[in-house]
């Protein structure tokens, strides 16, 4: 009887799931002119069927013009230096990712039900139902987009693709199943016990993250040896794979189903609104910052600020622990957005490549910065501005410390590794890192509609200039890291002048 349930309750999720996948298909094809539900003749059929071909067509070829860049990469930067970069990246791309997993099975738990499961499936379905159909959805999609990225890297290091991409594939997987065994105690643990085992888990996982971003050198010069082994390094690797979804899977069947219902609250609000964030991503990230604000009101506990000029940096300290998806945004710029243009402007691999990275910055840069933010709500506040006895430069200052602190922190570690491991000199790159988190802080300060700043006629923006101080930077990087240094000096201070 109890398997026939369990067997019931796994073929319900599978078609709900099946169900999921044909909606979200039919919303986008919809887009495309045509539905797949009303519109059902041979002809629409047939239409229907050239819109997945021409899909499918475009993606492959989108992804061979990008092998050949990364083929163009691996003649400008030479095979030595190439395969290298390759060997650190399959290393740090692990490290990331079980980093950002971690702590998204941390925030909510892995278990997650979207809205009309919590209201029909909470009290039919067993936790152990559900982690399996869970990870039978994600696992084949971290498994492809995971392979791809390896035979981008394989491309890179001028080495066979297949084994390149069935490395990485079964690392991330690797990554991606410990995060599960780590953070799946949150949800199994007594509600007295929840936070220990949350505080336990995080710590396993910051110890994780940083131990491989430490060992990355030495693991990546470890690597050639391993792949010189061939299929058996990747059949080792599944082993330790399928060992860990053993373990997550047990502990899955002790899962408590209150509390997934509970932390599954937001994931729920955020799916019900997904298609938004096609439409609008403004709209959508401020509802789930709203939505995050409203579940977590009750948490929160009076700050008490220090006095005198630690008051802002007591206030922009406690603004990033509220909100710790902040980091994200921090790190992508810190970890690595920075570092890889201090790279490339050290190596200086050709034009081309300079180029890219140029126009990757500048659409990241589309965004306010995270390291603004403080400075932004304080200068949106009219009535405490006027009474805040600091100028322009000096909130900006104490506003962006501590979220400068974790980017220079960011842009340290991961420059020093990579130029270690790149056999380039880390100290340049490290203070070209600094310069760059330094201007772009510095951007932030020109988001101040009370103080406008003008080139003649042109208003300066946070975007504008940071845009174009970038492409400074990169230009100057043709005749040397270290014109690129002083360059970037020069608009710290001219920026800073212009700010106080």
């Amino acid at each position: 009887m109890g398997g026939s349930t369990c067997g019931g309750g796994l073929r319900t999720l599978v078609r709900l799931e099946r169900r999921h996948v044909r909606a979200n298909a039919r919303f986008l094809l919809f887009a495309a002119g045509t539905d797949i539900d009303e519109e059902r003749d041979l002809l629409d059929r047939a239409y229907q069927l050239y819109l997945l071909i021409f899909m499918a067509v475009s993606l492959t070829l989108s992804f061979a013009q990008v092998l050949d860049l990364a083929g163009q990469l691996r003649d400008a930067l030479g095979v030595a230096v190439s395969a290298r970069l390759a060997h650190l990246l399959l290393v740090l791309a692990p490290a990331a990712g079980l980093v950002a997993w971690g702590v998204s099975d941390l925030r909510e738990t892995p278990l997650r039900l979207a809205a009309p499961d919590i209201t029909w499936l909470a009290r039919v379905v067993r936790p152990e139902e559900l982690f399996v159909v869970r990870l039978l959805r994600d696992l084949p999609c971290v498994a492809l987009v995971s392979a791809l990225g390896g035979a981008l890297l394989g491309e890179i290091a001028s080495a066979h693709l297949g084994l390149w991409a069935a490395a990485c594939a079964v690392l991330m997987l690797t990554a991606r199943l410990f995060a599960l065994d780590t953070a799946l105690p949150r949800s199994v643990a007594e509600p007295r016990r929840r936070r220990a085992a949350t505080v336990v888990a995080s710590a396993i996982v910051a110890a994780s993250g940083l131990a491989l971003l430490l060992a990355a050198g030495p693991l990546a010069a470890l690597l050639p040896w391993a792949l010189s082994l061939g299929v058996y390094s990747v059949v080792v690797v599944l082993l330790v794979d399928l060992l860990l979804l053993g373990m997550a899977g047990n502990r899955s069947c002790y899962a408590d189903m209150a509390f997934v219902v509970d932390d599954s609250e937001l994931y729920a609000a955020r799916r019900s609104m997904r298609f938004l964030a096609l439409a609008d991503s403004n709209a959508y990230k401020e509802a789930c910052r709203r939505r995050r604000a409203q579940r977590n009101r009750r948490a929160r506990r009076t700050w008490r600020f220090r006095p005198g000029r630690l008051a802002p940096v007591s206030h922009a300290f406690a603004s990033l622990v509220r909100r710790p998806s902040a980091l994200l945004g921090l790190l992508s710029v810190g970890g690595l957005l920075v570092p890889m243009g201090a790279l490339v402007m050290t190596l200086r691999p050709g034009v081309g490549v300079t180029l890219c990275w140029l126009v990757c910055a500048c659409l990241a840069l589309r965004e306010p910065l995270e390291l603004g933010h403080v400075f932004r709500e304080d200068c949106r506040n009219r009535l405490v501005r006027s009474l805040l006895p600091f100028g322009r430069l000096g909130l900006l200052v104490l506003d962006a410390l501590p979220a400068l602190v974790v980017t220079l922190a960011a842009s340290c570690a991961v420059s020093v590794a990579c130029a270690a491991a790149l056999g380039t000199d880390a100290l340049t790159v490290a203070l070209l890192s600094c310069a760059l988190d330094a201007l772009l802080a510095l951007s932030c300060g020109l988001d101040d509609p009370a103080a406008p700043v003008r080139l003649g006629s042109v208003l300066l923006t946070s975007f504008s200039f940071g845009a174009v101080a970038l492409v400074a930077v990169g230009l100057a990087s043709l005749l040397g890291a270290t014109s690129a240094l002083a360059c970037a000096a020069l608009l710290v201070v001219l920026l800073a002048r212009a700010l106080r």
